[in-house]
């Protein structure tokens, strides 16, 4: 990955003041090279707070996109190196998912929207002053075929729909659309989701981060089926709506080359706590091709800890 250079020199203050280290520590390019150069330092003098601030997120930038190559498959402490937990701060557990892996063992590189969910967990016991972490791969479909679980090795074959493969094969793959679950985390009763703009959320395990399976909530409520037009909109030609006609020819190629579902369940949700209700929606997969979108909303109810699913509202947009 390639960042753009930049210098901020901020404005003197009154506080005590250092120089910055040596070039041999720490510097910014003139200009992006291939890879990320520490060449140069200006030699303006600032604050030892604002330079250990500004240290410190260059480097947090720096890591923010490397390919995580193992997990942490059992709960491990970590050391608290600033403040305390409040002894009654409450029991639980933060669950946060992201791409994992940006580059294979063959020389491709992808997008970070379509690197492979890596999901991690930090419990926080206040009684204990502990904090401990989990994270393991999110073993979707596409994480599956593309990791040897025996060899440790990593080869992508989808191309993805923001990267492209550079060693692989690339005349004739249609695998496109790969459901990394990476996007957000949902906490249902007592389930968790992990979920991806675009596809089932996959279901997991939470105290051992054990990937479950694909939980298909829309199939379970409308058979995945596509919504039709009902808009009267400007382009109706002979009594025929042009989008629809675009709609029905783009629909075979989708679902039946690029093996598209024909609804797309988005990351977003909302929880309405004070009646135990889920809200999420999902688009139509030729909308990402046509000026228009079209929506559908889902209720999920929480009784007894049974989910009741029900499709509510359909909703069309015309760009």
């Amino acid at each position: 990955m390639q960042a753009k250079a930049f210098n901020v020199i901020p404005l003197k203050v009154s506080s005590p003041v250092t120089k910055l280290p040596p070039a041999h520590a720490i510097s910014f390019p003139d200009r992006a090279r291939g890879d990320i150069s520490i060449a140069r330092v200006p030699s303006q003098e600032v604050s030892s707070s604002t330079k250990d601030e500004k240290i410190t997120a260059y480097w947090d930038y720096q890591f923010l996109f490397v390919s995580q190559r193992s997990e942490t498959v059992n709960p491990i402490s970590l050391r608290i190196v600033e403040g305390s937990i409040p002894l009654d701060f409450p029991l639980g557990t933060y669950y946060l998912t992201g791409p994992g892996l940006f580059k294979d063992d063959h020389g491709s590189t992808v997008h970070p929207l379509d690197g492979h969910g890596y999901l991690r967990a930090f419990t926080i016991n206040g009684a204990k002053n502990e904090v401990t972490f989990m994270a393991r791969y999110i073993k979707t479909k596409a994480q599956v075929e593309e990791h040897d679980h025996e060899t440790g090795e990593w080869r992508f074959t989808h191309r993805g729909p923001f990267s492209v493969l550079k060693n692989g094969k690339k005349i004739g793959n249609t695998k496109v659309m790969k459901n990394v679950a990476n996007t957000s985390v949902l906490s249902w009763g007592d389930r968790l989701f992990c979920l991806w703009e675009g596809g089932a959320p996959y279901e997991i395990e939470s105290s051992s981060l054990d990937t479950l399976g694909k939980f298909d909530l829309i199939d379970s409520v409308d058979n995945g089926s596509s919504t039709p037009s009902t808009i009267e909109c400007d382009e109706m030609v002979g009594g025929v709506d042009l989008l629809d006609l675009a709609a029905g020819i783009l629909k075979p190629i989708l679902y039946g080359v690029f093996k598209m579902p024909p609804k797309r369940l988005l990351s977003h949700y909302k929880i309405d706590a004070l009646r135990n209700k889920l809200l999420m929606m999902s688009c139509n997969a030729e909308d990402m091709l046509l000026p228009r979108s079209t929506f559908t909303f889902y209720g999920t109810f929480l009784r007894e800890k049974y989910n009741y699913n029900a499709k509510i509202l359909n909703l069309e947009i015309v760009h």
